[in-house]
């Protein structure tokens, strides 16, 4: 494996610039416009189900923290909701007459047989439904790091602000994202994490928007804005949950493949061999080397009843 490089400036290239590397290709979604980065195959719905109950387990199983008491007149609406993980668990501690929509850019990874109160639908955050404005008691939006363009952030918290009823609750779940600088001793990430970087900077990705969004919450009109993080550990020396995270984590790491080959490489790596490789090292040096960590944190905020 080539010696590891520092991430410099001059290896900023963009994507259309590149001549992409022969790999096995997955299936990525193909919605007009969007950036994203991960793929929507078998392989992916099965990582969203266990990237859900490792979340979900990092908070004592909990998983809504927004305020709001859901009754018969009341809707639910799921931004980016993938395999609609969140929304259908969170079905199962509420009355059954509450309507739950889910909304994603790509239906391939919506449930096949979803509950008569679910509505799954082909939607953007960046321009909801026009008839949706003060319909939604409870907005719910989780993981958008590898979806969203920078200038899609303050777009999409506008929207949800629009479809909530005054008084509604927004619930954000984001991850903070992995920094150049926090791979001591272990080279496989560090060049993992500035491929990572790179391709984020190529799609204008803002994997850093947990620095903004409560500010960006505010400035879209919420209030009593409200946070609570917790933090995700990888590898065997965190025992049956560091192994979870480590899988799903690489999971990640191992989705964006294509789109990073795509790209050429971003002079970091030059063959499929070669990524994968650091894949394997990686899942090594998380095992072997303690503390590696990830912070999530849940955002939540409430549109004035004014």
């Amino acid at each position: 494996m080539p010696a590891v490089e520092t991430y410099s400036a001059e290896k900023e290239v963009s994507e259309k610039d590149t001549v992409s590397i022969t790999h096995a290709a997955r299936t990525y979604q193909a919605f007009p416009g969007s950036r994203y980065a991960l793929p929507s195959d078998d392989q992916e719905r099965q990582r969203l189900l266990l990237q859900h109950k490792t979340l979900r387990g990092i908070f004592g199983d909990k998983i809504l923290f927004a305020p709001v008491s859901l009754g018969s007149e009341d809707k639910v609406l799921d931004v980016g909701t993938g395999s609609g993980t969140w929304i259908l668990d969170l079905a199962t501690s509420v009355d059954t007459s509450v309507s739950m929509v889910g909304v994603d850019i790509e239906p391939r990874l919506f449930p096949t047989t979803p509950p008569e109160n679910f509505d799954f639908r082909v939607e953007s955050v960046t321009r909801l439904p026009a008839d949706w404005s003060n319909t939604f008691s409870l907005v719910h939006q989780r993981l958008l790091i590898l979806a969203l363009q920078t200038q899609e952030w303050p777009l999409a918290m506008q929207e949800v602000y629009r479809v909530l009823r005054p008084g509604g609750w927004i619930q954000i779940d984001e991850s903070t994202p992995w920094y150049d600088e926090k791979c001591p001793g272990k080279p496989c990430m560090e060049k993992l994490t500035a491929l990572y970087r790179c391709l984020a900077r190529a799609r204008n990705l803002y994997v850093d928007c947990t620095d903004d969004m409560t500010k960006m919450l505010a400035q879209a009109g919420f209030v009593d804005i409200q946070t609570k993080s917790g933090i995700q550990k990888m590898g065997k020396w965190a025992g049956d949950v560091g192994v979870a995270n480590r899988v799903n984590h690489i999971g990640v790491l191992r989705g964006i493949k294509t789109p990073v080959l795509q790209a050429g490489g971003f002079g970091y790596v030059s063959s499929e061999a070669e990524y994968d490789a650091l894949l394997e090292g990686l899942e090594k040096e998380w095992d072997e080397i303690p503390g590696t960590e990830k912070e999530l944190i849940i955002f939540w905020a409430r549109k004035p009843e004014v």
